[in-house]
């Protein structure tokens, strides 16, 4: 059991701790700079047996981890769960960290996951190729707007992925846009280098693992899906039903009921994006070109009235996919149709 609690309010360059006994009295407080030797050093006095307590802000890696190399057990703060802390009507970095402390006391701290020091630069480098992609999707989306405003949107999108500087100055287009436009096409080759590069790299150190090969096994599951889908999980046994896996994949349906009055849709954000998009993703590659897939989605679109039954039908069979790969996961078996829909 712990002797002391230790909440740490985590700044950009400075973090602010306070410690608290085992009877939640204030034993000590201190405003350091973000230098690890000296947080370790404010620390030791209170010897080994301390739990530690600290926010998920953006830059907590380094602290957690030199926290946790150094022998403490450190616990990282649900941000969203702290609204007790964000909401407050008298909020200062002393009173947060003191609150941390007192929650870990308590047993009411809302737990964030703790992802894998040695796995954790790959998911963020994964999660930086998404950002590309989103930015030249962008660029395309620029290209063509500029096109259309002098009516010389010919082209299709399979064309406009193709298009030379050479048929561009050939268009009828002022000087300055067709200059603008001759910009948008070398950054769109800049980009399309690095997010190759980047899908070589992470093919080659994480296609192999038999976590991966498994999740492949997933109708409309490639590479690159397979590798989203690995990463964001981290430990499959951190979720203790397909219900609790599916619910961080945003894809449960959220209630919020009051006497005889319900709505849905509250909270729908809270998850992981990166895990939705995946299986909404593999949902409709897997309509598209599985038979058995296509006839479950229609199958739903068709019970529902309303202009997204499209999208919720696309939703539950992604659903469908996040449990299968649940289970794929957990048990370490391929993928078995028969099962998906029985």
């Amino acid at each position: 059991m712990s002797t002391h609690y230790v909440g740490i309010d985590l700044h950009s360059k400075t973090s602010l701790l306070g410690v608290i006994d085992a009877q939640g009295q204030k034993v000590a407080e201190a405003n350091l700079a973000n230098d690890l030797e000296q947080i370790l050093e404010f620390l030791r006095p209170y010897g080994p047996d301390l739990s530690i307590a600290i926010e998920s802000t953006l830059n907590w890696y380094w602290l957690v981890d030199g926290l946790q190399q150094a022998g403490y057990q450190v616990h990282l703060a649900h941000t969203l769960g702290l609204y007790m802390i964000s909401g407050a009507k008298v909020k200062t970095d002393r009173r947060d960290a003191f609150k941390l402390a007192k929650y870990l006391r308590l047993g009411e701290l809302p737990q964030a996951y703790i992802y894998p020091q040695d796995q954790r630069p790959l998911r963020d480098l994964l999660r930086r190729r998404l950002g590309l992609v989103r930015d030249r999707a962008t660029c395309y989306t620029s290209l063509r707007i500029h096109l259309m405003r002098y009516n010389q949107n010919t082209f299709s999108l399979n064309q406009l992925k193709q298009l030379q500087p050479e048929q561009l100055t050939a268009l009828d287009l002022p000087p300055e846009t067709a200059d603008f436009c001759l910009m948008l096409l070398e950054r769109l080759d800049l980009l399309s280098l690095h997010i190759q590069q980047l899908d070589d790299y992470l093919q080659t150190v994480s296609l192999p693992h038999p976590l991966c090969q498994t999740l492949m096994t997933l109708p409309g599951v490639g590479p690159t899906l397979a590798l989203t889908i690995f990463y964001e999980i981290g430990d499959i046994h951190r979720f203790p039903s397909a219900k609790h896996f599916a619910s961080y994949c945003r894809l449960a349906p959220s209630l919020a009921q009051s006497g005889n009055t319900s709505h849905r849709g509250r909270g729908s954000k809270q998850g992981n994006p990166n895990l939705k998009w995946a299986f909404t993703q593999a949902a409709q590659l897997a309509a598209q070109y599985y038979p058995a897939c296509r006839k479950f989605r229609d199958r739903q679109a068709q019970r529902r009235v309303g202009r997204a039954t499209a999208l919720i039908a696309n939703c539950i069979l992604a659903h469908k996919r996040a449990t299968a790969a649940y289970h794929l996961c957990k048990d370490e078996v391929p993928f078995n149709m028969n099962k998906l829909f029985a």
